[in-house]
């Protein structure tokens, strides 16, 4: 779920993901004349649906939001990941519950702020309310244009006191790694590998990965426990666990910034066979989650 206010830097952040993700992605917009996918990505365009060049499909929602995720069902492939952008004056929590939809798992609101402007309209008196409300709802930040800036750190700290928990991205020009805004993905399988076979996680060279699996099913007040001494610079985390005493059914764990959440997923719990987290952040910050997984022994 990507929003933000007007200007900060929303359709900059889509075409750079567009451009520069592995796979196809649906993306569903207000209206294509409020969105500016570069030229040279477009190879057709028919009505509600622009077909991209690198198998990407954009789609309006002038229907209305319900019936566009339908179509993004309907369509053949499906794609893997949908990119709702929402207009610069929407509530991006309402939009995102939409997202819980049968088939849809929210994986994060994205909020773009422009970093140079975001003080001022937090104070407006027309529109503080809305781009306060917007702050809030993020998972994750992406502080935009801080080459405009020149002191970025009461920037950080005027964000922080609408969202203090959410991952908070400084950037220019919305350049922001796919990888940290879409997370990795767990295997949801269950088949991935034991703990000392750990799996190769592609990441950029600015990040790095770490993978913990079991099989079996992990104590939730264990998980608890982890998820409350992670450290602040793992970015992402996810996973597909079962949980201890519960044989109806297994979970996707999410994590974003110090926010996470768990959410039953239709696979039984014994078509689960492995337990499994993912996690990427700074250089340095797995080794540190290592650790503790370690040592608190699940």
């Amino acid at each position: 779920m990507l929003g933000g206010y007007l200007g900060a830097g929303k359709t900059t952040l889509l075409n750079h993901l567009l451009r520069t993700t592995s796979e196809p992605l649906a993306v569903l917009v207000n209206d294509f004349g409020e969105i500016n996918i570069d030229a040279d990505l477009i190879e057709s365009h028919d009505g509600e649906t622009m077909t991209l060049t690198n198998g990407c499909i954009c789609c309006s929602m002038s229907d209305g939001l319900a019936q566009a995720l339908i179509s993004v069902s309907d369509l053949d492939p499906r794609p893997a990941r949908l990119i709702i952008e929402a207009s610069g004056v929407a509530d991006p929590a309402t939009i995102a519950g939409y997202c819980h939809r049968p088939g849809f798992l929210l994986d994060a609101v994205v909020v773009v702020v422009d970093a140079e402007t975001v003080g001022h309209r937090l104070a407006d008196k027309r529109v503080g309310s809305l781009v306060a409300g917007q702050v809030r709802a993020a998972d994750i930040v992406v502080l935009n244009k801080v080459d405009l800036v020149n002191d970025i750190d009461p920037v950080e700290s005027t964000v922080r006191r609408y969202n203090s928990d959410g991952l908070l991205i400084p950037t220019e020009q919305s350049k922001v790694a796919s990888v940290v805004l879409f997370g990795i993905e767990a295997n949801q399988r269950g088949d991935a590998a034991s703990p000392d076979q750990p799996v190769s996680v592609a990441t950029p060279p600015d990040f790095e990965s770490w993978e913990w699996s079991s099989e079996r099913a992990v104590d939730r007040a264990w998980l608890e426990q982890l998820m409350d001494r992670i450290p602040s610079d793992v970015h992402r985390m996810k996973g597909v666990v079962r949980l201890s005493g519960d044989d109806r059914k297994a979970w996707v764990l999410q994590r974003v910034g110090s926010r996470w959440s768990l959410r039953p997923i239709s696979r039984p719990a014994d078509q689960v066979e492995t337990s499994t987290l993912v996690a990427i952040g700074a250089p340095g910050s797995t080794g540190e989650l290592s650790r503790l997984a370690g040592e608190m022994n699940p």
